[in-house]
């Protein structure tokens, strides 16, 4: 496999701009929709590369993005717009509500038990999913529930959202590497240092890497997964964000266990008991299953929900630099096992460049790639990484003559959103996307051999 394209975690933001990226592509180059190139996948870019791969693909004519465009109104970019076609591209707003609820409350219990027993099983028809729906966001947060909640939740949102029945989604039939943890259920509660580093994670957490089109999945430690897993499935397992806040905490673990989801592994006739995790527990980036195939040219989208100023690890832990550490549910592996590059005195540069609103870009070549047993890559060099980050941009909201649509973006543009964004911020993102795909088309055709 010589080519990769990666979309990192991010929540919403996320799953959003990996959509709009996706389309951004398909308009800038004709031969993207053909190329041979292999995609990877964590969490909400798991789910926006889904819905891409269903609802938006050229000729489906289902979905709308606006386009980058600086003569675009106030009115018209706080406008859900269709543009004609049957989908705006963010209707997942409206179905998924992406924040971790550290301590659930009574409320959030008894809904979940009533979902739980009473609509899991018709979650197929629209009645359900619309009451299903109704309860999810009645809540005003995320929803702790029976084992396979978040899958229903995502089940919703491409049904009412974007028109696609469960038993219609598919992975389409371009190579597409999902990110998801497995944490072993022996070892938790989890406890976290003071850097936000999970000590145990070398014997405890690992990465398991679906591959979706064929439906197998790779673990670096040797473990099989024994459970089949769906198309459906791994979309819920690599975004389950909610996990972190049951998992760390003894309290939450001994109320909300039976709703975690399990997994069972076998190796050399052992098998041991998992739960699954969100992908970015391991790698928010994606860029680690590329790095698995010794793909020569990666060029990845970086929209996570954290302003990378305020949380680097995603990205520094792979050069093996803590810098200000992680949070709950980044890389908690840390940088010791999380390291993939070797050469650790690239990443302030890097840095710089992914935090300057000018540049929102870096570009290595010829980097070492390092053997790293936990996260199952071997030694080779790397061609070419092209990195493209999701900061806010003075040149970029400067750019639109209207000046109401710089003045009214939420204090939170573009990257700590947590929640659902205003549909003048989706829009506003949106156009982001498609901004940085023009600016670097001449970068990304080379490095995508388009």
């Amino acid at each position: 496999m010589a080519v990769g394209l990666s979309f990192s975690g991010g929540g919403i933001t996320g799953l959003l701009a990996s959509t709009c990226v996706l389309n951004s592509l398909n308009t800038q180059f004709d031969t993207f929709s053909t190329n041979d190139l292999a995609f990877s996948t964590t969490s909400g870019g798991t789910i926006g590369y889904g819905i891409f791969t269903n609802a938006g693909p050229p000729g489906t004519d289902a979905m709308y993005f606006p386009e980058y465009d600086t003569s675009m109104s106030y009115d018209d970019a706080n406008t859900e717009l269709t543009g004609g076609k049957d989908y705006w591209f963010a209707n997942a707003n409206s179905y998924l509500e992406f924040t971790a609820s550290p301590k659930p409350t009574a409320k959030h219990r008894d809904v979940a038990l009533t979902l739980g027993a009473n609509e899991t099983e018709t979650a197929g028809t629209s009645a359900a999913m619309h009451k299903a729906h109704s309860r999810m966001m009645g809540l005003g947060s995320a929803l702790p529930s029976t084992s396979g909640w978040w899958r229903l939740a995502i089940d919703t949102c491409f049904y009412l959202g974007y028109g696609i029945h469960d038993y219609d989604i598919t992975p389409g039939t371009r190579d597409w590497y999902v990110n998801m943890g497995l944490l072993k259920q022996n070892g938790c509660p989890i406890s976290l240092d003071s850097d936000g580093v999970y000590e145990d994670a070398s014997g405890k957490l690992w990465l398991a890497v679906m591959d979706m089109v064929p439906g197998t999945i790779a673990n670096p430690q040797g473990y099989a997964v024994t459970d089949d897993v769906s198309v459906l499935d791994a979309m819920s397992y690599s975004s389950a964000f909610w996990v972190a806040s049951i998992v760390e905490s003894s309290a939450q673990y001994l109320l909300l266990s039976n709703t975690l989801m399990s997994a069972s592994a076998k190796k050399d006739g052992t098998e041991k008991d998992f739960y699954w995790t969100d992908g970015g527990f391991v790698d928010t980036t994606g860029v680690v299953a590329h790095l698995q195939q010794q793909t020569s040219s990666i060029v990845t989208f970086y929209n996570n929900n954290d302003d990378l100023t305020e949380l680097s690890a995603p990205w520094s832990f792979l050069f093996g630099v803590m810098g200000g550490g992680t949070d709950t549910m980044n890389h908690i592996e840390g940088p010791t096992l999380g390291q993939v590059f070797a050469d650790s005195s690239l990443w302030d540069d890097v840095y710089t460049n992914l935090t300057d609103g000018s540049i929102l870009r870096a570009t290595l070549s010829n980097v070492e790639i390092i053997e790293n047993s936990y996260l199952g890559t071997t030694a080779y060099t790397l061609d070419s990484l092209v990195i493209i980050s999701n900061q806010y941009s003075d040149e970029f909201i400067d750019s639109f003559t209207d000046s109401q649509i710089k003045s009214k973006l939420d204090a939170n543009f573009p990257n700590k959103f947590d929640v659902a964004l205003p549909t003048l911020d989706a829009n506003v993102l949106c156009m982001m996307q498609d901004y940085k795909v023009q600016t670097y088309a001449d970068e990304l055709k080379t490095a995508l051999g388009l």
